[in-house]
């Protein structure tokens, strides 16, 4: 079922599975909800976000298996934020190069 449906007789509520939708208006109460999305999907996620990841040696061979993992979950917090927001919004943090950047 796509995010955006609904059962019959059901009003739409939030899921587990998409995350709240930024449409440029009420910041702190997306970036709320936000925080406790990602923190549910993976803790690592929110500390990726909360820390920060400096971008390593640009080739897979020169990573070590410890930046590789910061790598992944750095695309991943990437990914799922852009999931959260609008088409007029990701434009705008779409040149970014890290999760916490955004």
């Amino acid at each position: 079922m796509a995010c955006n449906q609904s059962f019959v007789g059901f009003e739409e509520g939030r899921s587990i599975t998409c995350p709240p939708l930024f449409k440029g208006d009420s910041y702190f109460q997306w970036c709320h909800q936000m925080v406790f999305f990602i923190k549910a999907l993976d803790f690592d996620l929110w500390e990726i976000i909360k820390e920060g990841f400096v971008e390593g040696p640009k080739k897979k061979k020169n990573m070590g298996s410890k930046d590789m993992g910061k790598a992944k979950l750095n695309v991943k917090a990437m990914h799922t934020l852009l999931c959260g927001l609008n088409d007029d919004v990701s434009k705008k943090v779409s040149s970014c190069k890290s999760a916490k950047e955004m």
